[in-house]
């Protein structure tokens, strides 16, 4: 190990007391060797965003052009920096993310760093190992917390400081990890018999671990989180009392596949117990993987209003571990039982199961899109499960907008923790055989590359917006009265779930050109369009987040496509019907990264002394922190208790847009050297705050 990444391992496992002399040493020893200082968490304020080409010299370390027409950003908090009292790292590169308050004086961001280890493509692509309670480590992605004066950070976007002044501490979200088995990770061993030595991605269902091929063997830790991407924090009761979660949760997933790390590539991954899907209690620092949440590794999981107390419904978005086609899923849940579906007895049920059951985690379907088949035949030339007819669809101009679908379960259900089967031989295989068609209808099936979800903020309402990523579009889906589907569901899992599906934005040239007020400039031209398809529409959405204000309702969508004149970030207003205000326009953000990006052209980076090389970046999500950091015009905050519940989507739909404040990220995997490599890092990155000023529409 380097001397950076031994100093966050003894932080990581010996904890906070015995590193201060560690820390202190380590500062010696950089300066002996002419290494750069630790930078505090907070300490950056140089963006990473730009407004596009700079017309002056660029300084490592300071910004570029950040002229933005239409919003304000402000770095909070940059990978690479160390938190001088425990002396952990930040890691990279950052994505999902989400704020609440631990207190009434405390806001507590969160963020998780998509990170792939050996398979990465950093400097020094395996991050410093994240010990568990039970002495376990994992190298892979982390996922942050830091916790800020609440205070400061609602003055902060009018000041001139730094956030270094208003961080309070620093750590993980969790430091104990249940595998798929139900067993407490404890270690690492190679006897099947020792359930709780195992993590799921490298271990078949009868507890055989297979050890990657020598090429991407860890070095740093017993096993590693593979790509935590995005994520969605959920409080209780949000929906109102007794309607969604019980408890404070945060919810991830390992994505895509692993396959390469195999001997025998995909098979092998295949025979393992796939990707978790990991739900987090906050209260108790414990994360669950949940496999009846499925274990083809999803981009992101996302609830929306079940309207019903003994119902939680999930969307699943995005991949199938490697296998194409498949549908657009969700997921439904019956709380408050166990797996066989029998009612939970909490007198004698263990920590896990009463946490699972009581948030319907253990009981539950995963329900693909369906369509009935002369309407199939409507939207695409061939009806065939086989082919990714959704794709066709999204990209045929002239198709119908909307059309009717339902929500149908695949023949497979999670049995329980003594019958947890490999990846393969769950629902993964099935969408597309043709005895799995529900009766009439055939599985409205695509790419698998479905990234962020949005859900419609408006707690009367059950629907949500998708990103279809690899095509290029939006779908917007509305289930309608859900709680009365529930109801009359009588008491078990819904058979099938009526859906009316809109295309609110379709894959095709000339679909979307973005507002840029004049700012914005690339290399032959503007970010209006993308320039490096050369096409007027969305290019691989990405980040997808649906807010309120008192103006009406928006979308801020990232896109992750390999831009070379930077990825874009930008907001589309909708109207009720889920349409875009103003058809084919929206407001363009920023812009970031890309090989013809001004700050890599001159090899600078936000940090300093971070960058590696010119390549492009990503934008990945967002986050309303308005309601937490709104005062009342007394000047006192929002108690917490105001905000539980339903309290906070209220504050929030009442501010105007102008005053609205978000949390986002950025990935920059071109500032990954220097302290990002040297402290164990991986990828660079930046977490940010921001404003949208758009202007004022008749």
């Amino acid at each position: 190990m380097k001397p950076r990444q031994i100093l966050n391992h003894s932080a990581a496992v010996l904890g906070v007391a015995a590193v201060t002399s560690i820390l202190l040493a380590a500062s010696i020893d950089a300066k002996a060797n002419g290494q750069v200082k630790p930078v505090g968490i907070g300490t950056t304020t140089a963006l990473i965003a730009e407004a596009g080409l700079a017309t002056g010299e660029l300084t490592d370390g300071q910004s570029a052009n950040v002229d933005f027409p239409f919003a304000n950003f402000k770095a909070i908090a940059t990978v690479g920096e160390v938190d001088a009292a425990n002396g952990l790292a930040l890691t990279g590169y950052p994505d999902g993310q989400a704020a609440y308050l631990i207190d009434e004086e405390t806001v507590r961001v969160v963020y998780q760093s998509e990170s792939y280890a050996t398979m990465g493509r950093a400097p020094s692509p395996e991050t410093y190992p994240w010990a568990m309670e039970s002495g376990v480590t994992f190298t892979g992605s982390h996922i942050h917390t830091i916790d800020y004066d609440r205070a400061s950070m609602a003055g902060f976007m009018k000041s001139e400081a730094s956030a270094a002044g208003m961080v309070k501490d620093s750590g993980k979200l969790f430091d104990k990890v249940y595998n798929a088995f139900g067993e407490l990770v404890t270690g690492r061993s190679h006897d099947p018999a020792d359930l709780g030595a195992k993590w799921g991605n490298q271990t078949r269902a009868d507890g055989t671990l297979i050890q990657f091929s020598e090429k991407f063997r860890l070095s740093e830790a017993d096993y590693f989180f593979q790509s935590f991407c995005g994520a969605w924090y959920e409080p209780a009761n949000k929906y109102g009392d007794g309607i969604g979660f019980a408890d404070d949760t945060w919810l991830t997933a390992e994505e895509w596949s692993i396959g390469r790390m195999f001997p025998a590539s995909q098979a092998d991954a295949n025979a393992t117990l796939g990707l978790a899907s990991i739900v987090v209690d906050i209260a108790s620092e414990t994360a669950y993987t949940v496999p009846a949440l499925g274990q083809t590794g999803y981009e992101k999981m996302m609830p929306i209003n079940p309207g019903h107390k003994d119902y939680v419904v999930l969307v699943m978005a995005g991949y199938n571990h490697s296998q194409e086609p498949a549908p657009n899923r969700i997921y439904v849940g019956m709380k408050n039982r166990m797996a066989d579906g029998s009612a939970i007895d909490y007198n004698s049920a263990s920590e896990r199961d009463a946490f699972l059951g009581r948030n319907g985690l253990l009981y539950g379907k995963i329900y693909g899109l369906a369509v009935q088949n002369d309407v199939l035949s409507t939207l695409v030339e061939t009806p065939d499960p086989s082919a990714k007819m959704l794709d066709a669809y999204l990209t045929n101009a002239d198709a119908p907008s909307t059309f009717q679908g339902i929500f149908v379960p695949s023949s497979y259900q999670w049995g329980g923790w003594d019958e947890t089967v490999a990846v393969q031989d769950t629902e993964m295989m099935l969408w597309e055989k043709a005895e799995e068609q529900p009766e009439g209808h055939t599985y409205f099936n695509g790419d698998s590359k479905t990234e962020h979800p949005a859900s419609d903020p408006d707690i009367r309402n059950s629907r949500y917006v998708q990103n279809m990523t690899q095509e290029g579009g939006l779908l917007a889906f509305d289930l309608g009265d859900l709680g009365a589907a529930l109801t009359s569901a009588n008491g078990e899992l819904p058979a099938m779930l009526d859906v009316q599906v809109k295309r609110t934005v379709a894959a095709v040239d000339g679909s979307l050109t973005l507002k840029t007020d004049g700012q914005f400039k690339t290399v032959d031209g503007d970010a209006s369009i993308h320039m490096k398809e050369g096409v007027a529409k969305i290019v691989a959405p990405d980040g997808l987040y649906w807010f309120k204000s008192a103006d009406g309702d928006y979308l801020i969508l990232d896109e992750d496509s390999g831009n070379d004149f930077g990825e874009r970030k930008y907001v589309l207003p909708i109207n009720a019907e889920m349409d875009l205000v103003e058809p084919g326009s929206g407001y363009l953000l920023a812009i970031a990264g890309g090989k013809h990006s001004s700050r890599y052209q001159a090899g600078v980076s936000a940090l300093g002394g971070a960058f590696t090389k010119a390549g492009t970046t990503e934008f990945s999500g967002s986050w309303s922190m308005t309601a937490m950091l709104s005062q009342k015009e007394d000047g006192s905050f929002y108690s917490m208790d105001e905000l539980a519940g339903t309290g906070t989507q209220e504050i929030e739909s009442s501010v105007p847009t102008a005053e609205q404040t978000f949390l986002g990220v950025v990935q920059a995997r071109p500032e990954s050297s220097g302290p990002v490599a040297e402290n164990g890092g991986d990828a660079g990155g930046q977490i940010f705050m921001f404003n949208i000023d758009l202007p004022v529409t008749e």
